[in-house]
C-alpha cells in the first residue's frame, strides 16, 4: 500500500470511529437534529478536503471538533433569517467545555482500559460476554449456574471495583 492510500485508509478509520463523539459535539451547539445532521455533513466534507492536513498520530478528535465548531458558526451565519439559538459568545463557552469534558472522558477512558486489563482473565470474560457480545443476564445465568440476581451481584462487584481502579489511577495522575 502506498504512503498517501494508507494516510487515506487510516484517516478514513479515524473519521468513522468519531462519528458519534462529532454528533454530540454539534448537537451539544445546536439543538435541532436535522441541522444537526447537516453540519455533521458539511463537517465531515471539510474534514475530507483537509484531510492531508492532519498528521496521523495527532488528536482527530480535537482537529475535528474545531472544524465542527467552524462549521456550526458558518451554520448560523447562513441561519440569520431564523432565529439563533444561541450567541457566538456562548457557543464558544459551551465549546470549551465540551473540550474539557472530551479530555476528562479520554483520561476516565484510558484508566478504565488499564483497570479492566488488571482485572482476573474470569471476570475479563464476564465483562466481554455481558457488555461486548450484548449476552443477556438470564443466558449468563444458565452458563454459570446462578440467578439472574446471582449474576446482577457479579457484575455489579465487578463494575464496582472498576470504578473504584479508575478514581484511584485518576487521582494518583492529578
Amino acid at each position: 500500500m502506498k504512503a498517501g492510500e494508507e494516510h487515506s485508509s487510516e484517516f478514513v478509520q479515524l473519521l468513522t470511529e468519531h462519528q458519534r463523539n462529532l454528533f454530540t459535539y454539534i448537537h451539544s451547539l445546536l439543538l435541532n437534529k436535522e441541522d444537526v445532521e447537516e453540519v455533521l455533513q458539511e463537517t465531515n466534507l471539510v474534514l475530507w478536503r483537509e484531510s492531508s492536513n492532519f498528521e496521523i498520530g495527532t488528536n482527530f478528535r480535537a482537529w475535528a471538533c474545531t472544524v465542527a465548531l467552524n462549521q456550526v458558526r458558518a451554520f448560523i451565519k447562513r441561519r440569520k433569517r431564523h432565529p439563533v439559538l444561541f450567541e457566538e459568545e456562548t457557543i464558544s463557552a459551551i465549546a470549551r467545555r465540551q473540550e474539557e469534558n472530551s479530555a476528562h472522558l479520554d483520561r476516565r477512558a484510558d484508566a478504565l482500559a488499564g483497570c479492566v486489563t488488571k482485572l482476573s482473565k474470569r471476570k475479563r470474560v464476564i465483562l466481554d460476554q455481558r457488555y461486548g457480545q450484548g449476552q443477556t443476564v438470564e443466558e449468563m445465568a444458565q452458563e454459570y449456574g446462578l440467578t439472574p440476581a446471582g449474576v446482577y451481584k457479579m457484575l455489579s462487584r465487578i463494575r464496582t471495583a472498576l470504578h473504584l481502579c479508575v478514581n484511584q489511577s485518576l487521582s494518583v495522575k492529578s
